[in-house]
């Protein structure tokens, strides 16, 4: 595993989120704003959220974490999100945090036939609630 020890969500993850818990409980602990380049898709009748890479200047605005037990975390994290079944796959990438490009781990949406519409701003609230449209 790689030395990597931060972490960008975007979803459910973030602060007032339904599974932000989960980062307490790891002991995460809030890095800043940040964003990542990507599209944000709301998915067919849930209410999370999930993101698609990108090489176009479209940005997925989120939170970063600095987790304190890396390997830990990325372990629970990867239950959480259900990559053994394949429906997100963790990736590091780019994160922009200010004026600093920095490197983290997050967390892609694979199943491309569940995507429904694009949230255009890049950026979901947790507590908006809403469930995807078809």
């Amino acid at each position: 595993m790689s030395n990597i020890c931060l972490l960008f969500v975007y979803g459910s993850l973030k602060r007032g989120g339904k599974l932000h818990h989960e980062l307490e409980t790891l002991h995460a602990r809030f890095f800043g704003v940040a964003k990542i380049r990507g599209e944000l898709f709301y998915i067919k009748g849930k209410s999370w959220p999930g993101a698609v890479p990108t090489s176009a200047q479209k940005y997925i605005h989120g939170e970063l974490y600095k987790m304190t037990k890396p390997a830990e975390t990325l372990k629970r994290l990867d239950e959480v999100e259900d990559c053994k079944h394949g429906l997100f796959t963790r990736k590091v990438v780019e994160v922009w945090a200010g004026n600093r490009v920095l490197k983290a781990w997050t967390y892609f949406f694979d199943h491309q036939e569940e995507k429904a519409s694009r949230i255009a701003s890049g950026n979901f609230s947790p507590r908006q609630n809403l469930f995807g449209k078809d």
